[in-house]
């Protein structure tokens, strides 16, 4: 702190902040990182520098930081998303000294940037790292970011990036996002609203472990690790559910739905997608009976929102956007 710092000093009493004052804040943000990296411990193996205007970087990318920075021999470390880098970087200690005895022109920025080859990049699904408040629309916008309730559309992306997700389930998994979207759009006419951000990121998702065994479960774990359990949960579901004509419609329904409707990434009618499924499959009984039970539980789900809604959404002959 340095600008009125007596304003702000207060904020922290009672809480595990040590405020620090910088009697040279006049000259400068540098020499804030250079009176913080004066009071490190020497215990401390490495530390972050983080601007105060970015606010809201998860707990877990921090984690992910510091678990990345004992994995690889590199000293200092960007968080980035979508291939632009964010903050706040992690920096080994041995640069200690040098950030601090530091004399050229262009801050922080230009003086690591002459240690590049002792660099590595983190993607992450987080865009809070991109994030600062220098306008009172910068803070808006992080005030909707932090009334998210699972990942957006952008951090989706970035997780199915990370995941090395083939083309073509990215294909399938933007289909399902659209049909998914035009079934919402049916119940909110008649009343019922769904959780959208929920099954947005579900149906971007629902397929992003695609490529092993399992595959429902082994997503629901990952999303589940990254805090978002009821996105995890509406994705555990999308191969085999259980349905009560009797219950209201649910976001796990929805997108069973929807995944149902999409073959590789063109809409296609229940009956149609069926006997497809069912002759690619003819020699194997069990398999047969386990993709009639999951066709029947997709038309019960049909009919609960065809109830709803109070007409045929499908005909079996035309598009479904028809």
């Amino acid at each position: 702190m340095g600008y009125q710092a007596e304003k702000i000093i207060p904020y922290f009493k009672n809480t595990a902040v040590q405020g620090i004052i910088n009697e040279n804040f006049d000259q400068g943000m540098y020499t804030s990182i250079v009176k913080g990296l004066s009071l490190l411990e020497d215990s401390i193996d490495a530390f972050f520098i983080h601007p105060v205007d970015i606010p809201l970087v998860k707990e877990r990318t921090i984690r992910q930081l510091m678990a990345y920075l004992e994995e690889i021999d590199k000293g200092i470390i960007y968080p980035t998303f979508l291939g632009k880098r964010g903050h706040p970087p992690l920096i080994h200690r041995r640069y200690q000294k040098i950030i601090r005895d530091n004399d050229q022109d262009g801050g922080l920025k230009r003086l690591l940037d002459t240690y590049r080859d002792d660099a590595a990049d983190l993607a992450l699904a987080d865009e809070s790292v991109l994030m600062d408040m220098d306008t009172p629309d910068d803070y808006q916008a992080l005030q909707r970011y932090d009334s998210q309730t699972t990942l957006n559309l952008k951090e989706c992306a970035a997780l199915l990036d990370i995941y090395q997700v083939p083309e073509n389930i990215r294909r399938h998994s933007e289909k399902v996002l659209e049909v998914s979207l035009f079934l919402l759009r049916q119940l909110k006419e008649k009343g019922v609203t769904l959780d959208q951000e929920s099954v947005q990121a579900a149906a971007l998702l629902h397929d992003i472990m695609r490529r092993e065994k399992h595959h429902p479960q082994k997503g629901e774990s990952l999303l589940k690790e990254l805090g978002y359990q009821k996105t995890g949960n509406i994705i555990s579901t999308h191969m085999d559910i259980i349905v009560d004509e009797k219950d209201s419609i649910t976001e796990n329904e929805l997108l069973y739905l929807a995944d149902k409707l999409v073959a590789d990434d063109q809409v296609i009618c229940l009956e149609k997608r069926e006997q497809q499924t069912l002759e690619k499959h003819q020699d194997n009984p069990v398999a047969l009976e386990k993709i009639a039970r999951r066709f029947e539980n997709a038309r019960l789900i049909l009919r609960k929102i065809e109830a709803i809604t109070g007409k045929g959404l499908l005909d079996g002959k035309t598009d479904l956007f028809n």
